[in-house]
């Protein structure tokens, strides 16, 4: 024993899989099969989801709020494997230990929900067995005054490791909060970088966050990044994982501008795409960040209903090394349906700030990746009809979605065909009731989004509903692709 023990190898790998246990970052395991020639010929291996644990954030309290998590274990495709065993119970549940469940999820297929509260609190969805596999939730909250004045809906997030967000700020206009959520029993802690205008910048309070475990840790933007408009966020867990939200409340002047949570970006890479700008009047400002040491050439591409195009004087941009550059769209998108393709020559993210005609609500969706697989999202109720926009954003594509009501019943399903580097817009009806989405892509290079946008011509007591929900591959497609559990963070 003590000569394997001696074998630094070894003793990595057992470190590692304590780790591993401690966090409970093993939500995707190997099935145990017989050896197949799958396994000599490089294949990926099969692999299920057995576990799942999503943070659901809430809005800080102000004004007569109504928030609730809902969440699904959805209908999976045909042969999609899954844990082995019974269909025990999903809880949807406060974060601590011993906390009892507001809401379950019983059943795949239908809609689980948490008790409605006045008084927002961060949930989790948890557990174990068959349903885990492809379980997603959305954290809705509406207000109809004060300073959350409005609707804001995000999906919940699954822990990791390394995040980033960009279009924040810590200008006196907003008021921007990084909230990180620990759903561990250990401490996590994190580096926060923070890039701006005027290149990165250097603020110690950003680093060495300790976040408890089963706890929140809140940064203020407008204390540790004061006046700085237009930031991005690259946040590290450096031990233990976390699930960031970013809330965001908007001011003109004195009144309340809206309320909403700014949904991660895809990493930095050469081309990034940002899905479902919302059709419609009002501003939409894409802000574009460079982390990396060197200035980046980039050129923008707009997928709108009738191809693509590049915007007149975008062709070409440069963003400055470790800088965040932003560009309004509106005048050029003519609220149409679009996306957008950032191309460059060094590594760049991005994202969309889409805000009402009336400059009374806002949302934001950041750049994504490709679907490689189905996606799934739970829609809150909303009075006017969504817009799932789907776009091929390189050669001819093709999606198919369902839609369902609580109860699992399809509501409406559809295949189409995206023309090459065009958007669709398909209308979702207006819900009464919690619905959910799956969206598949099935040829070509495929990005999705669901926006919602409030009526040209509201009732006079209607809650201005302004939402961006990004579609995201589900992991446990993610996974039968030879997805691993994320380590990186156990091993720093």
């Amino acid at each position: 024993m003590r000569r394997l023990l001696s074998d630094a190898r070894i003793r990595l790998g057992a470190c590692v899989l304590a780790m591993a246990a401690a966090a409970g970052l093993g939500v995707v395991t190997h099935a145990k099969e017989p050896s197949t020639q799958a396994e000599t010929t490089g294949e990926p291996a099969r692999t299920v989801v057995n576990r799942t644990a999503l943070s659901c954030p809430a809005l800080a309290g102000g004004g007569k709020l109504s928030s609730v998590v809902n969440a699904v274990s959805p209908t999976l495709p045909e042969g999609t494997p899954t844990a082995a065993g019974d269909d025990t119970p999903l809880s949807i549940a406060a974060l601590s230990e011993n906390a009892d469940p507001v809401g379950s999820l019983l059943v795949r297929g239908k809609i689980g929900s948490s008790t409605p509260v006045t008084k927002p609190a961060p949930l989790s969805i948890r557990g174990v067995g068959p349903l885990a596999a492809g379980t997603v939730g959305t954290s809705t909250t509406t207000s109809i005054e004060g300073v959350n004045e409005g609707m804001a809906s995000t999906p919940c997030q699954l822990p990791g490791s390394d995040f980033w967000f960009v279009g924040a700020s810590g200008a006196t206009d907003r008021r921007d909060v990084l909230v990180l959520t620990n759903l561990d029993s250990i401490n996590a802690e994190v580096n926060v970088t923070i890039y701006a205008r005027s290149g990165p910048q250097d603020l110690p309070a950003a680093r060495g966050i300790v976040v408890p475990a089963r706890g929140t840790t809140e940064l203020y933007l407008g204390l540790v990044a004061r006046n700085l408009r237009d930031i991005a966020l690259h946040v590290e867990s450096t031990g233990g994982r976390v699930a960031p939200a970013l809330r965001d409340n908007a001011t003109n002047g004195k009144k309340p501008a809206g309320v909403d949570w700014l949904n991660p970006s895809a990493p930095p890479a050469a081309k990034v795409f940002v899905p479902a700008v919302a059709p419609g009047a009002g501003l939409r400002i894409l802000s574009v960040a460079n982390p990396g040491d060197l200035q980046a050439t980039a050129g923008l591409t707009v997928h709108g209903p009738n191809g693509p195009f590049k915007p007149a004087g975008l062709e070409t941009v440069q963003i400055p090394a470790g800088s965040v550059k932003t560009f309004r769209l509106d005048p050029v998108l003519h609220g149409d349906p679009s996306a957008v393709t950032v191309t460059a020559d060094q590594p760049v993210t991005a994202s969309m700030r889409m805000v009402d005609a009336s400059g009374s609500d806002f949302a934001s969706l950041g750049s994504a990746e490709a679907l490689t697989g189905p996606a799934y999202l739970v829609l809150p109720a909303h009075k006017q009809p969504a817009i799932l926009q789907v776009t091929a954003p390189g050669k001819n594509g093709s999606v198919k979605f369902e839609l369902r009501d609580a109860n699992g019943k399809v509501l409406n399903t559809r295949a189409l065909d995206v023309l090459a580097g065009a958007t669709t817009q398909i209308p979702l009806p207006a819900q009464p009731r919690t619905t959910y989405l799956t969206v598949e892509q099935t040829r070509g290079t495929m990005i999705a989004g669901v926006t919602l946008m409030p009526a040209a011509k509201p009732d006079e007591d209607d809650v201005a509903q302004v939402a961006a929900w990004p579609l995201n591959t589900s992991l446990v497609f993610r996974a039968q692709l030879g997805a691993q559990p994320d380590v990186r963070a156990a091993l720093r």
